[in-house]
């Protein structure tokens, strides 16, 4: 299977309403290293491999933040548990368990103008236009004055949680663990939030690894097209005996650093708290409840 044919996908070389499909790229990658190239067509093996290798791409730009256009904020009211999940059917239900955390914040659901968020829905097409509704962010009062957000330390590591000496405590949240559990990842606040108090938000990356098929449309900015189509040919090279050419290596790199120099966001550096002056037990007597956090 081509995709060329398909009127949904590209037509003439001109995408269609859709976009360009997967079979148009993968075929398109093909030919750069000679396979259906000269009037020739590939094999439908040739078009499942070339998939399975997207699929197995998409899954690794996912942990890359540079190469995911968004970020996703996740709103939940608190219910007072130590441990709230997130991934598919979780407390955060979303598609794909995040690797890590970008940030976190807390909302006061007793402050001011406040609304309940709602996030965007998650739908098996990457990048659908309701995930980037703004519409409810919660940020909508009718007095003005808006809600107040508190941001949340992330806490790094397991071991720096253990370190917590009540970790039980309820109280205002100031830090966030999450652990990357498959399937469903972990998020332990501490303190733990109180049952209706606070509004929960974490911002992940946005969902572009769900898995595709061969006629399903590239769901992804156009620069993605010349990335997608170039480091697919590096990679299915090795499977045809070939190595990959220089200018195909060429072609690659410079695409990925348009889709890079597009995607990059650089948050303002910040002190860890941890290196603070008052930050230690040896110095805050405090330690034992805010956990260095």
């Amino acid at each position: 299977m081509s995709g060329i044919a398909s009127s949904a996908g590209a037509s003439g070389g001109v995408p269609g309403s859709t976009g360009y499909l997967v079979s148009d790229l993968v075929g398109l990658a093909l030919r750069q290293i000679g396979v259906g190239a000269m009037g020739t067509t590939p094999g439908q093996q040739d078009i499942s491999d070339g998939v399975m290798h997207l699929n197995m791409l998409l899954a690794k730009w996912q942990q890359q933040r540079f190469m995911v256009p968004n970020l996703v904020d996740l709103p939940l009211m608190s219910t007072g548990k130590s441990v709230y999940y997130i991934g598919p059917s979780g407390d955060f239900d979303v598609l794909n368990r995040p690797a890590r955390l970008e940030s976190a914040y807390v909302r006061l659901a007793s402050s001011p103008g406040f609304q309940a968020s709602a996030s965007a829905d998650f739908e098996p097409v990457q990048f659908d236009d309701s995930d980037f509704n703004v519409g409810s962010d919660g940020l909508n009062g009718a007095n003005g004055s808006g809600p107040l957000d508190f941001p949340l330390a992330i806490i790094s590591s397991y071991e720096d949680y253990a370190a917590i000496g009540l970790k039980g405590l309820r109280t205002w949240p100031s830090a966030v663990y999450y652990s990357p559990a498959f399937p469903l990842g972990e998020l332990r606040f501490f303190p733990i939030p109180v049952a209706g108090l606070w509004e929960l938000h974490v911002i992940v990356k946005a969902q572009i690894a769900t898995p595709v098929s061969a006629t399903d449309p590239i769901a992804l900015p156009d620069e993605y097209w010349d990335l997608l189509m170039w480091t697919l040919a590096v990679r299915l090279a090795p499977s045809y005996g070939q190595e990959v050419s220089p200018t195909v290596a060429a072609m690659a790199k410079a695409a990925l650093q348009t889709v890079r120099s597009a995607n990059t966001q650089i948050p303002k550096l910040q002190m860890p708290s941890s290196l603070g002056p008052r930050s230690t037990s040896a110095v805050n007597p405090w330690w034992i409840y805010t956990g260095g956090f």
